[in-house]
């Protein structure tokens, strides 16, 4: 018997995710009203691309009381976890495991921090974008890596999603915030899809040679021409996605800029190293993400 699966976050996607194991065990959505609404409404969510379909899923707008046992998948974006676990730890108990999947460094520790409990960290390849409430689109396949949990990765390969189990996750974080900090505020910055940021090719290697010299004082082996390989090959797996950024920069909503590049600099202050390039990003999607919510704020009161 599968436990059931709470899903604290039914952004793009926590939804994506929460539609497809469904097929493998019960899945409730935590999720804005609109969101909610639109997923009662037509019967579930809405994922069009790959795998298209409406998968059935229970929904809510506020936390509540939490299924017994239940498997919590956090997908809150990296600012928001922090008061997302404050929320939900007085409604845990032993029986319920918890799983961190968000972008950026030190999210583990922070998680573990705010629960007093050990929880999953897990890193996903898996792209996708909201299209309206109730909708998703699922713009590539990518992997999930887990560390030895058995259970979870259990759950993910019954719900046909590829899922790798590794020893040390670290790396794969790392391996990820290097594919985010080239393709997230580029894309940002330039409102393109990943796959047109392909000729950017000697900006991705001077982002991957500054964060290769970081992860080395920080004890991660980054190779940086197999980084720049990877990064590259994202940009092409995920060609036809919006990054999260660039959606979010488009929508007036604040970025997870600050769990990435500026992860990235903050680290390389502490070792007195100069990483221009990732301060450059860093100040560039800073001033937009200031001046579109500055704009929508007005828009909002004009209106």
């Amino acid at each position: 018997m599968s436990r059931p699966v709470y899903v604290f976050g039914a952004g793009a996607l926590g939804s994506l995710l929460g539609a497809l194991l469904s097929r493998a065990a019960p899945v409730e959505l935590l999720a804005r009203p609109d969101h909610a609404a639109a997923i009662r409404r037509q019967g579930g969510v809405r994922v069009s691309m790959t795998r298209p379909g409406i998968y059935p899923v229970q929904v809510r707008e506020s936390v509540g009381t939490l299924p017994e046992a239940a498997l919590v998948l956090m997908t809150v974006k990296a600012f928001d976890l922090e008061s997302a676990l404050q929320a939900l730890a007085p409604r845990l108990d032993a029986s319920h495991l918890v799983v961190v999947l968000q972008n950026g460094l030190g999210i583990r520790s922070l998680a573990e921090r705010v629960l007093g409990r050990s929880v999953v960290r897990a890193v996903t390849f898996m792209a996708a974008s909201q299209e309206a409430p109730g909708r998703v689109a699922f713009n590539a396949a990518g992997k999930t890596y887990l560390p030895a949990n058995g259970e979870v990765l259990e759950l993910w390969r019954r719900s046909d999603m590829p899922a790798v189990q590794v020893d040390d996750i670290e790396t794969y974080v790392w391996r990820k915030l290097a594919i985010n900090a080239v393709i997230n505020p580029l894309s940002a910055l330039l409102h393109v899809t990943n796959g047109e940021l392909a000729p950017l090719q000697r900006v991705a290697e001077r982002l991957v040679q500054e964060l290769a010299e970081v992860a080395r004082r920080e004890g991660q082996s980054l190779e940086a021409r197999e980084t720049v390989a990877k990064v590259l090959s994202s940009m092409q797996q995920t060609s036809l996605n919006c990054s999260s950024m660039l959606q979010d920069v488009r929508a007036g909503r604040r970025t997870e800029i600050d769990w990435i590049n500026g992860a990235i600099v903050r680290l390389a202050q502490k070792h007195a190293l100069a990483v221009p390039a990732h301060t450059q990003l860093l100040d560039l999607v800073r001033f937009v993400e200031r001046n579109v919510r500055s704009h929508a704020r007005g828009s909002r009161v004009l209106s």
